[in-house]
């Protein structure tokens, strides 16, 4: 994941905007008490999303602790506690993390493949740990991303078995349950992996044709220039579609506790960094310097 996925604070109550930093900084507790220090780097907004949506099936909301971190070594910082959908974020988010240090491995050249060879070295032992935890799922996980390393190799020009392949990954998030919560959660998380790789695809436009990287949108259009103004309106119909389809798993869900901040998240933050990403206005973190801060 990407750290598309995020709410619009000026449209939360402030009880929802403590809520989301509540869990943003219970996540990273709950990594590194399972994985260490290293896989708290890459916490992002998408995996805080993702503990809310598997939690939100419970009714209760256990008040929140007060921590110390390395961010916050001085002051203790109000942390969701740690409970079942934690732990599964934590150990999810280990999973796709590595996953796409392997991606960038095989993608990358020079420098940054190196990069990418050293963080698979750093991340291996927490992998085989997460891995082990839950193997059904990382199994998932490798074959949709070899399904779409052998799609990327053939230059693939169909923006939609890419995008296929690596919704198929995020959807492996999600865990066998055999009822119906489970396929409309799967339902909801494909999407969100076809929407953040199509959106993160249209924003490496440039870098792409600059570096001569596969870029599904690139080859789909035949763009000569990073220039998206012609494509601007199927490329948002495309992504439109799969927002339709997350929206309506969102209505199916059956929501004991933070509906309104998952449905500010959906209904609101999507669509708008949708709009950012094909305006050329996007900017990580909302133009936060400071990552973790809404």
């Amino acid at each position: 994941m990407f750290g598309f996925i995020r709410p619009v604070k000026p449209e939360l109550r402030v009880k929802e905007a403590d809520r989301f930093q509540q869990i943003y900084c219970g996540l990273c507790h709950a990594i590194r008490a399972r994985y260490g220090r290293f896989y708290t780097l890459f916490l992002s907004y998408d995996m805080t999303f993702f503990a809310l949506v598997v939690g939100c099936g419970e009714e209760d909301t256990a008040p929140p602790c007060r921590k110390r971190c390395d961010a916050h070594p001085l002051t203790r910082r109000p942390c969701a506690q740690t409970d079942a959908a934690l732990e599964l974020a934590a150990d999810v988010s280990v999973l796709l993390t590595y996953h796409k240090f392997r991606d960038s491995l095989a993608d990358e050249k020079g420098p940054k493949r190196a990069l990418a060879w050293l963080l698979c070295h750093l991340g291996r032992r927490g992998y085989e740990r997460a891995r082990a935890r839950l193997p059904e799922a990382d199994g998932e996980m490798v074959q949709a991303l070899d399904d779409l390393q052998q799609l990327e190799r053939a230059g693939c020009d169909s923006m939609d078995r890419a995008a296929d392949a690596s919704a198929r990954l995020t959807a492996a998030a999600v865990p066998h349950t055999g009822d119906a919560r489970e396929r409309v959660l799967r339902q909801m998380f494909y999407h969100i992996g076809r929407w953040i790789y199509l959106l993160d695809a249209a924003q490496d436009v440039a870098e792409d044709m600059e570096q001569d990287n596969y870029n599904p949108v690139v080859l789909r259009y035949g763009l000569r220039t990073p220039d998206l103004t012609e494509i601007k309106q199927p490329l948002e119909r495309t992504l439109e579609r799969s927002l339709a389809d997350i929206c309506m798993a969102y209505d199916l869900l059956d929501m004991g506790r933070d509906a309104d901040l998952i449905r500010n998240i959906i209904f609101l933050g999507m669509p708008l960094v949708t709009k950012q990403v094909l305006d050329g206005t996007y900017q990580t973190n909302g133009g936060w310097g400071k990552h973790g801060s809404l």
